[in-house]
């Protein structure tokens, strides 16, 4: 693999350097205002990364829409759906309850909306149309954007960027050598970095800080047993018997880790790719797997078990790892997003 990779490299490098030109010409438009942004009434908060997948933006976004909540504020949540089988727009969530199912809605927006019930939430691959839609029909204080630091077409108010404290150092190159979206230069454009699922400076922050002169803070990710229930999930013990593990999301290797320090025996695992679709195809290859395992318990995350249809869900015993987090200082961040409703 590691040959094969090393013949493609005059190409891959030719292609990074075309996207890198190609990004910093767009970036140079909107500095310039040849670009222009689109502006809101109500405060956007983007929470994005500079590299791809893995950094933990989800349990972010919904941590922080409870930030706000808690001051007695209403948020709205516009996504792209990354991963779902619809096209345009659709509302998730009414704030009342959920509209669509998983496939429509995407895998993440779904997750959120189950689990904050009360904050709209709209997808949409035109980010601006649906802020405006989420600003005109739902009383909404404020527009949390995810995934958003690329998309500068919307205006945003608090810039906030998330850096995992997993990723390997030599990933911090530009597509498709390596992970970076854009030049690691361009962080400067954060108001708020956050280093995710690391309590220390990670390897990166010694290139970072040179770029980045705002305020930062870590952010641990705590992993929680839950005993999976379709109405209520519960915390439990660890159980007796050996699990299957599985997982579709960017950073696999951080689940299984969470599932050993648990104490938890893994009889068997399987990891798919980011926002894996649970289709009849892949259902039957792992019901198989694990049937022939002779296991009866399966763990997996939040993000796939909405996405596990009721026919596998009957057939197990379901633990899913729910994401609880801690931030070194959580002040930094009520302070920022007080400071937006200050006229």
């Amino acid at each position: 693999m590691k040959q094969i990779k090393y013949i493609y490299m005059p190409i891959l490098m030719l292609i990074s350097w075309i996207y890198g030109l190609i990004i910093w010409i767009r970036n140079k438009l909107f500095d310039l205002n040849w670009i222009k942004s689109d502006y809101f009434n109500q405060p956007i908060i983007s929470i994005g990364n500079i590299t791809t997948g893995g950094t933990g933006k989800t349990p972010l976004v919904i941590h922080i829409a409870k930030i706000i909540l808690a001051q007695g504020k209403t948020p709205g949540i516009i996504s792209r759906g990354y991963g779902r089988k619809s096209k345009g727009m659709f509302v998730v969530h009414n704030g009342k309850k959920l509209l669509f199912d998983v496939a429509t809605s995407g895998d993440e927006p779904f997750l959120i909306g189950k689990l904050l019930k009360k904050v709209p939430i709209i997808v949409s691959e035109n980010r601006s149309m649906g802020i405006k839609k989420l600003l005109e029909d739902f009383s909404v204080d404020i527009v949390i954007m995810d995934d958003g630091f690329q998309h500068r077409k919307v205006k945003r108010d608090l810039n906030i960027i998330t850096v995992s404290g997993n990723e390997s150092f030599s990933n911090y190159k530009l597509l498709p050598i390596g992970k970076l979206r854009e030049p690691l230069q361009n962080i400067k454009r954060a108001d708020l970095l956050i280093y995710t699922k690391t309590e220390n400076f990670p390897h990166i922050h010694s290139k970072l800080e040179s770029y980045y002169k705002q305020d930062f803070i870590f952010c641990i990710f705590h992993p929680i047993l839950m005993k999976y229930n379709l109405f209520k999930n519960n915390k439990s013990q660890i159980p007796d018997e050996p699990v299957f593990a599985f997982c579709g999301i960017a950073d696999s290797k951080s689940f299984f880790q969470s599932i050993i320090k648990f104490g938890i025996k893994i009889k068997g695992k399987k990891s798919y790719r980011d926002h894996q679709n649970y289709n009849d195809k892949i259902l039957k290859k792992l019901s198989k797997k694990i049937t022939e395992l002779n296991v009866k318990n399966i763990i997996t995350t939040e993000k796939d078990v909405v996405k596990l249809p009721d026919h596998f869900i009957n057939n197990f015993e379901i633990y899913i790892i729910k994401i609880d987090i801690i931030m070194n200082d959580e002040a930094i961040i009520i302070k920022k997003i007080d400071s937006l409703f200050i006229n």
